[in-house]
């Protein structure tokens, strides 16, 4: 014989919402988002050194020779591209840069993977995915020193060779 349970309807409702939301929890979102290199940490490089910063903001009407009197953008103190000595062509112009903010942040995430024996987040447990956020972070400080190094160099032997021009 079944036993006979009586309760009420909002006691009925509370049990079924507590049984919902077991199954339906929020999900923790795992990704770089709070860690990716910022366009700001790039420009924040560039606008240091006033030769590269007028490189990276003019555009240029072909591979070799002067510059254009063009910008490339409206703000010309946000320059969050990766300087390159060649000019690349971007369409009908040409400029001193190549690789995208996005592409940077790509190469940092499949290293912080990797330092893990991972190629996907999916595959992280949650105390590995903290890890590689960890190694993201390391990664990424090191990345932006040694480019602002690197940007320092160039931008001495850029100020060199303004010199001769002049």
């Amino acid at each position: 014989m079944s036993e006979v349970i009586t309760i009420t309807k909002e006691e009925l409702k509370a049990m079924i919402a507590a049984e919902v939301a077991k199954n339906s929890l929020p999900r923790i979102k795992k990704d770089f988002r709070d860690v990716m290199v910022q366009r700001e940490e790039l420009s924040e490089i560039n606008n240091k050194y006033p030769h590269i910063a007028d490189r990276l903001s003019k555009t240029f009407v072909s591979q070799i020779g002067g510059m254009s009197t063009d910008r490339k953008r409206y703000d010309a103190s946000l320059l969050p591209e990766l300087y390159t000595r060649k000019r690349y062509a971007h369409g009908r112009e040409y400029h001193h840069d190549k690789i995208l903010l996005i592409d940077l942040h790509d190469n940092l995430r499949k290293l912080s993977l990797n330092v893990l024996g991972a190629s996907i987040i999916k595959d992280l447990d949650d105390d590995e995915f903290d890890y590689s956020l960890f190694a993201y972070e390391k990664l990424k400080t090191c990345f932006l020193e040694l480019y602002a190094e690197r940007i320092s160099k160039e931008e001495v032997i850029l100020s060199e060779i303004s010199k001769v021009e002049v």
